[in-house]
Protein backbone atom coordinates (compact mmCIF):
# COMPACT_ATOMS: atom_id res chain seq x y z
CA UNK A 1 0.00 0.00 0.00
CA UNK A 2 1.40 3.40 -0.94
CA UNK A 3 2.01 5.95 1.86
CA UNK A 4 -0.55 8.69 2.37
CA UNK A 5 0.10 12.08 0.77
CA UNK A 6 1.96 14.68 2.82
CA UNK A 7 -1.22 16.72 3.25
CA UNK A 8 -2.84 13.78 5.03
CA UNK A 9 -0.21 13.65 7.77
CA UNK A 10 -1.71 14.72 11.09
CA UNK A 11 -0.14 17.44 13.28
CA UNK A 12 0.53 14.78 15.90
CA UNK A 13 2.58 12.76 13.44
CA UNK A 14 4.67 15.74 12.37
CA UNK A 15 5.17 16.86 15.94
CA UNK A 16 6.32 13.37 16.89
CA UNK A 17 8.85 13.49 14.09
CA UNK A 18 10.28 16.76 15.37
CA UNK A 19 10.54 15.33 18.88
CA UNK A 20 12.77 12.60 17.48
CA UNK A 21 14.87 15.06 15.51
CA UNK A 22 18.18 16.30 16.90
CA UNK A 23 18.13 19.34 19.15
CA UNK A 24 18.54 22.68 17.46
CA UNK A 25 21.66 24.70 18.15
CA UNK A 26 19.82 26.99 20.54
CA UNK A 27 18.14 24.12 22.41
CA UNK A 28 21.45 22.26 22.66
CA UNK A 29 23.17 25.35 24.05
CA UNK A 30 20.39 25.80 26.62
CA UNK A 31 20.80 22.17 27.69
CA UNK A 32 24.55 22.62 28.12
CA UNK A 33 23.98 25.74 30.22
CA UNK A 34 21.51 23.92 32.47
CA UNK A 35 24.00 21.08 32.93
CA UNK A 36 26.72 23.60 33.74
CA UNK A 37 24.43 25.21 36.31
CA UNK A 38 23.87 21.82 37.97
CA UNK A 39 27.65 21.26 37.94
CA UNK A 40 28.13 24.59 39.73
CA UNK A 41 25.58 23.60 42.40
CA UNK A 42 27.26 20.23 42.95
CA UNK A 43 30.64 21.95 43.07
CA UNK A 44 29.39 24.40 45.71
CA UNK A 45 28.18 21.49 47.88
CA UNK A 46 31.58 19.77 47.66
CA UNK A 47 33.50 22.98 48.38
CA UNK A 48 31.26 23.56 51.41
CA UNK A 49 33.13 20.74 53.20
CA UNK A 50 36.45 22.57 52.92
CA UNK A 51 36.13 24.64 56.13
CA UNK A 52 35.32 21.49 58.13
CA UNK A 53 38.34 19.63 56.77
CA UNK A 54 40.56 22.64 57.50
CA UNK A 55 39.36 22.64 61.12
CA UNK A 56 40.33 18.98 61.43
CA UNK A 57 43.75 19.33 59.77
CA UNK A 58 46.79 19.64 62.03
CA UNK A 59 49.37 21.28 59.77
CA UNK A 60 50.09 24.95 59.01
CA UNK A 61 47.69 27.04 56.87
CA UNK A 62 49.83 26.97 53.73
CA UNK A 63 50.73 23.30 54.28
CA UNK A 64 47.02 22.47 54.32
CA UNK A 65 46.72 24.08 50.89
CA UNK A 66 49.74 22.13 49.63
CA UNK A 67 48.32 18.75 50.66
CA UNK A 68 44.90 19.68 49.34
CA UNK A 69 46.29 20.45 45.88
CA UNK A 70 48.76 17.54 45.94
CA UNK A 71 46.05 14.95 46.58
CA UNK A 72 43.92 16.53 43.84
CA UNK A 73 46.61 16.07 41.18
CA UNK A 74 45.85 12.38 40.64
CA UNK A 75 42.14 12.77 39.77
CA UNK A 76 42.79 15.87 37.67
CA UNK A 77 45.57 14.09 35.75
CA UNK A 78 43.16 11.23 34.94
CA UNK A 79 40.56 13.79 33.87
CA UNK A 80 43.08 15.61 31.62
CA UNK A 81 44.19 12.30 30.06
CA UNK A 82 40.59 11.31 29.36
CA UNK A 83 40.01 14.67 27.66
CA UNK A 84 43.12 14.12 25.55
CA UNK A 85 41.96 10.66 24.43
CA UNK A 86 38.53 11.99 23.47
CA UNK A 87 40.13 14.86 21.55
CA UNK A 88 42.43 12.46 19.70
CA UNK A 89 39.49 10.26 18.73
CA UNK A 90 37.61 13.26 17.36
CA UNK A 91 40.64 14.32 15.33
CA UNK A 92 40.93 10.85 13.81
CA UNK A 93 37.25 10.83 12.88
CA UNK A 94 37.67 14.26 11.30
CA UNK A 95 40.69 13.03 9.33
CA UNK A 96 43.13 15.46 10.98
CA UNK A 97 46.81 14.56 10.86
CA UNK A 98 49.26 14.69 13.75
CA UNK A 99 48.76 14.47 17.52
CA UNK A 100 46.47 16.74 19.48
CA UNK A 101 48.23 19.68 21.10
CA UNK A 102 47.85 19.60 24.87
CA UNK A 103 47.93 23.36 25.33
CA UNK A 104 49.41 26.52 23.88
CA UNK A 105 52.08 28.58 25.62
CA UNK A 106 49.46 31.25 26.40
CA UNK A 107 47.11 28.67 27.90
CA UNK A 108 49.87 27.20 30.07
CA UNK A 109 50.87 30.56 31.53
CA UNK A 110 47.24 31.55 32.12
CA UNK A 111 46.59 28.26 33.92
CA UNK A 112 49.73 28.78 36.03
CA UNK A 113 48.60 32.34 36.78
CA UNK A 114 45.26 30.94 37.96
CA UNK A 115 47.20 28.58 40.22
CA UNK A 116 49.06 31.53 41.76
CA UNK A 117 45.75 33.18 42.60
CA UNK A 118 44.34 29.96 44.02
CA UNK A 119 47.43 29.33 46.15
CA UNK A 120 47.14 32.85 47.58
CA UNK A 121 43.44 32.24 48.23
CA UNK A 122 44.14 29.06 50.21
CA UNK A 123 46.92 30.60 52.30
CA UNK A 124 44.85 33.67 53.19
CA UNK A 125 41.65 31.71 53.84
CA UNK A 126 43.27 29.07 56.03
CA UNK A 127 45.17 31.76 57.95
CA UNK A 128 41.95 33.69 58.56
CA UNK A 129 39.84 30.63 59.38
CA UNK A 130 41.83 29.80 62.52
CA UNK A 131 41.40 33.37 63.79
CA UNK A 132 37.66 33.85 63.27
CA UNK A 133 34.51 31.74 63.28
CA UNK A 134 33.65 29.29 60.51
CA UNK A 135 30.53 31.32 59.62
CA UNK A 136 32.51 34.55 59.31
CA UNK A 137 35.25 32.87 57.26
CA UNK A 138 32.78 31.29 54.84
CA UNK A 139 30.64 34.37 54.42
CA UNK A 140 33.54 36.80 53.99
CA UNK A 141 35.51 34.39 51.82
CA UNK A 142 32.53 34.10 49.51
CA UNK A 143 32.58 37.85 49.02
CA UNK A 144 34.56 36.75 45.95
CA UNK A 145 31.31 37.07 44.01
CA UNK A 146 31.61 40.85 44.31
CA UNK A 147 35.10 40.91 42.86
CA UNK A 148 34.20 38.40 40.13
CA UNK A 149 31.32 40.61 39.00
CA UNK A 150 33.60 43.64 38.88
CA UNK A 151 36.58 41.87 37.27
CA UNK A 152 34.36 39.98 34.82
CA UNK A 153 32.79 43.22 33.65
CA UNK A 154 36.11 45.06 33.32
CA UNK A 155 38.28 42.22 31.97
CA UNK A 156 35.91 39.92 30.08
CA UNK A 157 33.14 42.29 29.06
CA UNK A 158 30.54 40.11 30.84
CA UNK A 159 28.16 42.87 31.80
CA UNK A 160 26.22 41.82 34.93
CA UNK A 161 22.46 41.52 34.69
CA UNK A 162 20.08 43.27 37.05
CA UNK A 163 19.84 40.06 39.05
CA UNK A 164 23.59 39.88 39.50
CA UNK A 165 23.74 43.55 40.46
CA UNK A 166 21.08 42.91 43.10
CA UNK A 167 23.20 40.00 44.37
CA UNK A 168 26.16 42.35 44.59
CA UNK A 169 24.20 44.78 46.78
CA UNK A 170 22.94 41.96 49.02
CA UNK A 171 26.49 40.60 49.43
CA UNK A 172 27.88 44.01 50.38
CA UNK A 173 25.19 44.68 52.98
CA UNK A 174 25.47 41.16 54.40
CA UNK A 175 29.25 41.49 54.66
CA UNK A 176 28.91 44.80 56.51
CA UNK A 177 26.63 43.13 59.05
CA UNK A 178 29.10 40.26 59.56
CA UNK A 179 32.10 42.54 60.09
CA UNK A 180 30.19 44.81 62.47
CA UNK A 181 29.03 41.76 64.45
CA UNK A 182 32.59 40.40 64.61
CA UNK A 183 33.96 43.70 65.91
CA UNK A 184 31.20 44.07 68.50
CA UNK A 185 31.18 40.48 69.71
CA UNK A 186 34.92 40.41 70.40
CA UNK A 187 35.16 43.95 71.73
CA UNK A 188 37.47 44.93 68.91
CA UNK A 189 39.50 41.72 69.30
CA UNK A 190 42.44 42.20 66.91
CA UNK A 191 42.78 38.47 66.19
CA UNK A 192 39.18 38.15 64.99
CA UNK A 193 39.36 41.29 62.89
CA UNK A 194 42.65 40.17 61.35
CA UNK A 195 41.05 36.81 60.56
CA UNK A 196 38.14 38.56 58.87
CA UNK A 197 40.55 40.75 56.88
CA UNK A 198 42.49 37.72 55.61
CA UNK A 199 39.23 36.09 54.52
CA UNK A 200 38.46 39.18 52.44
CA UNK A 201 41.97 38.94 50.90
CA UNK A 202 41.15 35.32 50.09
CA UNK A 203 37.97 36.49 48.36
CA UNK A 204 39.93 38.88 46.14
CA UNK A 205 42.41 36.12 45.26
CA UNK A 206 39.66 33.62 44.45
CA UNK A 207 37.98 36.24 42.29
CA UNK A 208 41.19 36.50 40.26
CA UNK A 209 41.32 32.70 39.99
CA UNK A 210 37.76 32.53 38.65
CA UNK A 211 38.34 35.25 36.06
CA UNK A 212 41.54 33.68 34.73
CA UNK A 213 39.93 30.22 34.64
CA UNK A 214 36.91 31.63 32.80
CA UNK A 215 39.30 33.17 30.26
CA UNK A 216 40.95 29.78 29.79
CA UNK A 217 37.75 27.80 29.46
CA UNK A 218 35.73 29.92 27.06
CA UNK A 219 36.32 30.08 23.31
CA UNK A 220 38.62 32.89 22.35
CA UNK A 221 36.17 34.27 19.81
CA UNK A 222 38.55 33.81 16.90
CA UNK A 223 37.77 30.22 16.06
CA UNK A 224 39.90 28.77 18.83
CA UNK A 225 38.80 26.50 21.64
CA UNK A 226 39.25 27.08 25.34
CA UNK A 227 41.57 24.84 27.34
CA UNK A 228 39.92 21.67 28.63
CA UNK A 229 38.76 21.62 32.22
CA UNK A 230 41.00 18.71 33.20
CA UNK A 231 44.21 20.23 31.87
CA UNK A 232 43.32 23.66 33.27
CA UNK A 233 42.72 22.14 36.71
CA UNK A 234 45.91 20.06 36.59
CA UNK A 235 48.22 22.97 35.70
CA UNK A 236 46.62 25.40 38.15
CA UNK A 237 46.61 22.80 40.94
CA UNK A 238 50.29 21.95 40.42
CA UNK A 239 51.22 25.64 40.43
CA UNK A 240 49.15 26.36 43.52
CA UNK A 241 50.74 23.42 45.34
CA UNK A 242 54.20 24.82 44.68
CA UNK A 243 53.14 28.26 45.93
CA UNK A 244 51.72 26.80 49.15
CA UNK A 245 54.76 24.59 49.78
CA UNK A 246 57.21 27.45 49.28
CA UNK A 247 55.22 29.64 51.68
CA UNK A 248 54.98 26.85 54.27
CA UNK A 249 58.73 26.21 54.18
CA UNK A 250 59.58 29.93 54.26
CA UNK A 251 57.39 30.53 57.33
CA UNK A 252 58.55 27.35 59.11
CA UNK A 253 55.09 25.78 59.30
CA UNK A 254 54.27 22.25 60.39
CA UNK A 255 54.10 20.50 57.02
CA UNK A 256 53.59 16.79 57.71
CA UNK A 257 50.18 15.79 59.21
CA UNK A 258 50.61 14.87 62.88
CA UNK A 259 47.77 12.33 63.14
CA UNK A 260 45.57 10.02 61.10
CA UNK A 261 42.71 12.49 61.53
CA UNK A 262 44.87 15.28 60.09
CA UNK A 263 45.93 13.10 57.17
CA UNK A 264 42.35 12.11 56.34
CA UNK A 265 41.33 15.78 56.54
CA UNK A 266 43.82 16.90 53.88
CA UNK A 267 42.96 13.87 51.72
CA UNK A 268 39.31 14.89 51.95
CA UNK A 269 40.25 18.43 50.98
CA UNK A 270 42.07 17.15 47.91
CA UNK A 271 39.45 14.69 46.70
CA UNK A 272 36.15 16.28 47.77
CA UNK A 273 36.72 20.02 48.01
CA UNK A 274 39.23 20.44 45.20
CA UNK A 275 39.15 17.57 42.69
CA UNK A 276 35.35 17.32 42.81
CA UNK A 277 34.32 20.82 43.92
CA UNK A 278 36.75 22.97 41.97
CA UNK A 279 36.66 20.52 39.08
CA UNK A 280 32.91 20.90 38.68
CA UNK A 281 33.31 24.66 39.02
CA UNK A 282 35.86 24.62 36.20
CA UNK A 283 33.38 22.69 34.04
CA UNK A 284 30.67 25.29 34.75
CA UNK A 285 33.02 28.16 33.88
CA UNK A 286 33.33 26.77 30.38
CA UNK A 287 29.65 27.49 29.68
CA UNK A 288 28.39 30.11 32.16
CA UNK A 289 29.49 33.70 32.93
CA UNK A 290 31.96 34.01 35.78
CA UNK A 291 29.61 36.21 37.82
CA UNK A 292 26.80 33.68 37.67
CA UNK A 293 29.03 30.75 38.68
CA UNK A 294 30.53 32.66 41.61
CA UNK A 295 27.03 33.59 42.78
CA UNK A 296 25.93 29.94 42.71
CA UNK A 297 29.03 29.03 44.74
CA UNK A 298 27.57 31.02 47.63
CA UNK A 299 25.52 27.89 48.35
CA UNK A 300 28.62 26.45 50.00
CA UNK A 301 27.87 28.79 52.91
CA UNK A 302 24.77 26.76 53.74
CA UNK A 303 26.77 23.53 53.70
CA UNK A 304 29.71 24.86 55.70
CA UNK A 305 27.78 26.68 58.42
CA UNK A 306 25.35 23.77 58.83
CA UNK A 307 28.17 21.28 59.26
CA UNK A 308 30.02 23.62 61.64
CA UNK A 309 26.90 23.97 63.78
CA UNK A 310 26.43 20.18 63.94
CA UNK A 311 30.08 19.20 64.45
CA UNK A 312 31.61 22.10 66.39
CA UNK A 313 28.59 23.73 68.01
CA UNK A 314 29.33 26.99 66.15
CA UNK A 315 25.75 28.19 65.90
CA UNK A 316 25.86 31.55 64.06
CA UNK A 317 24.52 34.63 65.84
CA UNK A 318 21.31 36.22 64.62
CA UNK A 319 23.20 39.07 62.94
CA UNK A 320 25.52 36.65 61.11
CA UNK A 321 22.55 34.55 60.02
CA UNK A 322 20.80 37.64 58.64
CA UNK A 323 23.95 38.66 56.78
CA UNK A 324 24.35 35.15 55.46
CA UNK A 325 20.77 34.98 54.26
CA UNK A 326 21.25 38.25 52.41
CA UNK A 327 24.33 36.87 50.67
CA UNK A 328 22.71 33.54 49.80
CA UNK A 329 19.64 35.36 48.49
CA UNK A 330 21.83 36.43 45.60
CA UNK A 331 21.72 32.87 44.25
CA UNK A 332 17.95 33.13 43.87
CA UNK A 333 18.08 36.64 42.46
CA UNK A 334 20.79 35.77 39.95
CA UNK A 335 19.28 32.52 38.65
CA UNK A 336 20.47 31.63 35.13
CA UNK A 337 18.35 32.52 32.08
CA UNK A 338 16.19 29.78 30.64
CA UNK A 339 17.52 30.39 27.15
CA UNK A 340 21.06 31.23 26.01
CA UNK A 341 21.90 34.89 25.70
Amino acid sequence: MSPPPAAALSPVATDSFHLLAPLSGEAHEALLRRNAFLAAIAGAICIGFSAIFVRLADTGPAAIGFWRLLFALGPTAVWAYAEYRVGQARRRRAGAAGPLRLFTVRQFFLAAFAGLFFGADLIAFHFGLVRTTTANALLLGNLAVVFVLIFGWLCLGERPTRGLMAALVLALVGTALIISRSAGAHGGDAASLIGDAFCVVAAVSYGGYVIVTRTLRRNDGAGGVGLGGGMASFISSATGAIVCLVWAVATDEVIVPQSLKGLLAVVGLGLVAHAAGQGLTTVALGRLPAGLVSTVLLLQIVVGTSLAAMLFGEVPSLMVMIGGLMVVAGVVVARPPRTPA
